[in-house]
């Protein structure tokens, strides 16, 4: 050890703190606590913050060695010493049981993650041991000296209010409760705790509200391309790719050097691996981002040998911001929104309200998602596309279509024509406000190639198949100008032919086609010429 190594003493043991794993520095400080009780470090020299690694110097095992049983007996468990995987991109490899007060809550919260270890990921156990706390918390606080077998339903109430008071939301407050449950269910079925059988029932689990993606508007977005340049060129790249791949931070971060693939036609594709869902997923990729990724592969080959480094995006070393120094180990996933929300401040991107945006990562997976679904993708193609197990996992994108599609009927003021190319004008004003309209297109009238049908779907249907041009019912606006143009061509070719041919029915058919046409194309190019 040298002079000037930090050393910390704990209990009977005493640990000699590895360098600052990005730099090497030994010079750093205290910055609060992660939400499993470990201390965070920040760097002076990189201002890097780290969960310092630990080696006890004087104990006759290290804490790193995978010893379970000797790892069970303390209230701090670290998941490497128990050789349970912490999870991609995780900073964070302990349990914390010490803010459990209660002796009898604390041995049965052990004994139950213990169990649920074996069966359950270690992002799930910490979620499960941070409701235990939480319900700690609340029985410290009102009740401090009760026993198992005195929490009966009125507590169970009382503890619900209590989630509720702290204004949390209500997809929160119904995990802290839903774990509750399971683990009194738990303690009761193997005989853990003196606890009765039903403490948590059904009635005690809030409605959970309905969440819409967490998008970025539009204003927003062009926003934040228009300074793209303001940032690291690494950081930019990273930008570009989740603008059109959607991925999560989790898979973008530790995304592979050779990510890309071709097929035999020239076409690119992206390959990479979804750690929520464990499995590997490839996906079609335009040429302009392929050409980002081979910038970024390129840029990483002239820092490091594939030996050092063989990921596509490294981490930074650089204490200045924006400056980039490349750093041969996979970037921590708060970095980037802490770059993008940097940019938003110093050049004051934000929202409509007016309000500074502040960025998430996972903002473009939803933002992607919106977008393809509002572009008219299948549900299924997009479900594809962001590797979702469910449709009900990518149907909540489908809620936006219905925003945007009021949206864009609201900007809409063309005229809306019948089939003699009469304008058609509202009876009353209140039924053309923008719910309404977006409800009749949606709900009640038939959507057609070239325009729509005023006769409602509940009529039992439409008496004149295929004569939409013909039919009094028809409506149609100067959205589709284009398609009534090449209609209009191709009427005129099949006159033709059935003249030169004697088809004297098909003339008179298609005749009153071309007039009903030539009347709406007349009124529609002076709305749009007006417009």
């Amino acid at each position: 050890m040298t002079q000037n190594q930090p050393v910390v003493q704990k209990q009977n043991r005493v640990y000699q703190f590895i360098n600052c794993p990005r730099c090497k520095s030994t010079s750093f400080r205290k910055n609060g606590k992660n939400s499993s009780g470990t201390q965070i470090y920040i760097c002076k020299q990189c201002n890097k913050t780290f969960t310092p690694e630990a080696l006890a110097l004087i104990h006759e095992s290290d804490e790193l060695n995978i010893n379970p049983k000797h790892e069970y007996s303390k209230d701090i468990w670290d998941c490497r010493a128990l050789g349970v995987e912490s999870g991609v991109g995780k900073s964070s490899y302990k349990l914390n049981f010490v803010p459990i007060k209660q002796d009898w809550l604390k041995g049965t919260a052990k004994t139950y993650l213990k169990v649920c270890l074996s069966s359950i990921t270690f992002a799930s156990v910490q979620e499960k041991l941070c409701s235990i706390r939480r319900l700690s918390k609340f029985l410290s606080e009102n009740y401090p000296d009760i026993t198992p077998d005195k929490i009966n339903r009125d507590i169970i109430t009382e503890y619900t209010i209590y989630l509720a008071s702290h204004k949390l939301a209500s997809s929160t407050r119904y995990k802290f409760i839903s774990d509750a449950k399971l683990f009194f269910d738990s303690a009761y079925q193997y005989q853990w705790l003196d606890v009765r059988r039903y403490l948590v029932r059904p009635e005690d689990f809030p409605k959970i509200e309905k969440r819409l993606p967490r998008y970025i508007p539009e204003e927003v977005m062009q926003q934040l391309n228009q300074y793209l340049d303001d940032l690291a060129e690494p950081i930019m790249r990273m930008i570009l790719v989740l603008q059109e791949c959607g991925m999560r931070i989790s898979e973008l971060v530790n995304l592979s050097f050779d990510c890309l693939l071709q097929d035999k036609s020239g076409d690119w594709f992206l390959k990479y691996y979804q750690f929520k869902m464990k499995k590997e997923i490839t996906i079609p990729i335009s040429r302009e981002v392929v050409g980002v990724i081979q910038e970024q592969q390129r840029y990483l080959r002239e820092h490091f040998t594939q030996e050092e480094f063989n990921y596509l995006f490294c981490a930074n070393l650089g204490a200045v911001r924006p400056s980039f120094v490349p750093s041969p180990h996979v970037m921590m996933r708060k970095t980037l929104a802490n770059h993008l929300n940097r940019l938003a401040k110093r050049r004051n991107i934000c929202g409509n309200s007016g309000n500074l945006w502040h960025f998430q990562s996972h903002q473009f997976r939803h933002t992607v998602g919106t977008r393809m679904i509002n572009n008219g993708v299948p549900q299924h193609i997009v479900q594809r596309y962001l590797g979702h197990e469910s449709p009900n996992m990518t149907a909540v994108y489908a809620h936006i279509h219905d925003q945007t599609m009021k949206e864009e009927i609201a900007k809409f003021q063309g005229k809306i024509v019948n089939i003699s190319g009469q304008v058609v004008e509202p009876n009353n004003i209140e039924a053309d406000v923008t719910d309404l309209q977006w409800f009749k297109r949606n709900i009640q009238a038939q959507a057609l190639p070239n325009g729509s049908c005023a006769l409602p779907t509940i009529s039992q249907g439409c008496p004149h198949a295929n004569a939409c041009l013909t039919c009094t019912h028809f409506r149609t606006t100067s959205e589709y100008l284009a398609e009534h143009k090449q209609q209009l061509e191709q009427t005129n070719q099949i006159i033709q032919k059935a003249e030169t041919n004697g088809w004297v029915r098909q003339v008179e058919m298609n005749q009153k086609l071309k007039t009903n046409l030539e009347n709406i194309i007349s009124v529609l190019e002076v709305d749009a010429n007006d417009g």
